[in-house]
């Protein structure tokens, strides 16, 4: 029998920050100019064990969630630390807990890779945000180019059966679907890092 994805990532998140410490140190530049953009009331979707609160700009009034409790967990000691208010939930992208246009900006890292149905829990998101309000997406994505997308195909079988990740999913036209309009289209790392910011029309 299956575990579901939030038992497994239950069960990941003692080793978590390891398997992480390389893009942690890596992305952290690119986090944190881009993290600049969140402005007032925030959402940040799929905390994890908190590795990116470092990067955050200070002041800021967040939500984060995450469907796994053990990794709410383990980020307890960043988000006491993080200069700003920040609460945390247990509760899953694609049943936001909140009203609509509750937001005035919500942040996803890496984490619409294990969303189910992406596009739903996207329109999810759109119902919380204010009009005008802006997503920001920091996502590994499926390469345009042959020689990484194949790899990424075959790695994602694995990933999808050990963690419910997949390395192959097609972000930025899944914002687009979502009702978001693509304001900017980033590559960070070839273009299988993306930096992606939406915006919900006024």
């Amino acid at each position: 029998m299956k575990s579901s994805p939030e038992t497994r990532y239950d069960q990941v998140a003692k080793t978590f920050d390891l398997i992480r410490s390389g893009d942690t140190r890596r992305w952290k530049e690119p986090q944190t100019r881009f993290f600049r953009q969140l402005r007032g009331k925030t959402l940040y979707v799929g905390i994890g064990t908190g590795l990116e609160i470092v990067n955050f700009p200070p002041g800021l009034d967040m939500v984060a969630i995450d469907t796994s409790r053990e990794m709410l967990g383990r980020s307890r000691p960043r988000v006491d630390l993080y200069p700003g208010k920040m609460r945390l939930c247990l509760m899953d992208a694609e049943r936001v807990g909140f009203p609509d246009n509750h937001f005035d900006s919500i942040l996803t890292v890496c984490v619409l890779c294990t969303v189910k149905n992406p596009v739903n829990g996207l329109k999810e998101l759109y119902r919380v945000l204010k009009p005008g309000g802006r997503l920001l997406s920091f996502e590994h994505v499926l390469s345009r180019n042959p020689f990484y997308s194949i790899p990424l195909r075959l790695m994602s079988v694995i990933s999808s059966t050990l963690t419910g990740s997949y390395l192959t999913r097609d972000t930025v036209s899944n914002i687009r679907r979502a009702g978001f309009r693509v304001e900017s289209d980033t590559n960070v790392y070839l273009d299988i890092v993306k930096a992606v910011v939406g915006i919900k029309p006024a």
